[in-house]
């Protein structure tokens, strides 16, 4: 009777085992397809940003497919305002330098460090426009965001040719 009983127990702790196994599992998995899908994260808004990204081109063509591309994506929360800054603290080309602004009205991260090429953006690029304005050494781009619903963009700007760039990007309450 005792061994039956030791049996039991044993079993138990094998399918408790088990089931604390698969609940890992799915909390791992659920985390990484958290991390690896950006609606998901749009759905959270983001904090304030401060980073700095650098580049080299050899062409300023947005619709060429190998241009390198830096994007910033970020989502607010409603009723909050936000201002972005962009600004160039080397620029390829140096005083006549400059680089085009586009804004996608959505949260898009298929790159890495804040840095892809423009052929990745093909699947968006009907959505992607504009912002009519350009960087330059001593000519930030700034914006200010915010609406009464939540709301996610991603700016990009390309890498200027004629040499190095460096530029800061900061995302602070308005």
């Amino acid at each position: 009777m005792g061994r039956v009983r030791k049996i039991e127990i044993m079993s138990r702790k094998i399918v408790l085992g088990v089931i604390v196994l698969i609940i890992i599992i799915g909390v791992a998995a659920g985390s990484v397809v958290y991390m690896l899908n950006p609606q998901q994260q749009a759905l959270t808004p983001t904090g304030e940003l401060d980073f700095t990204v650098s580049g080299t081109s050899d062409c300023l063509r947005f619709l060429n497919s190998s241009v390198p591309t830096f994007y910033v994506p970020f989502t607010l929360a409603a009723n909050e305002n936000w201002q972005l800054t962009i600004n160039a603290t080397k620029m390829g080309g140096g005083a006549n330098g400059w680089t085009d602004v586009y804004i996608y009205e959505g949260y898009w991260d298929g790159g890495a460090d804040h840095l892809c090429k423009s052929g990745d953006l093909y699947p968006i690029i009907n959505a992607i426009k504009s912002a009519d304005f350009a960087i330059r050494n001593n000519q930030p781009y700034v914006e200010n965001f915010g609406d009464s619903t939540q709301q996610s963009y991603t700016i990009f700007f390309v890498v200027p040719p004629s040499g190095p760039a460096t530029f800061h990007v900061t995302l602070k309450p308005a």
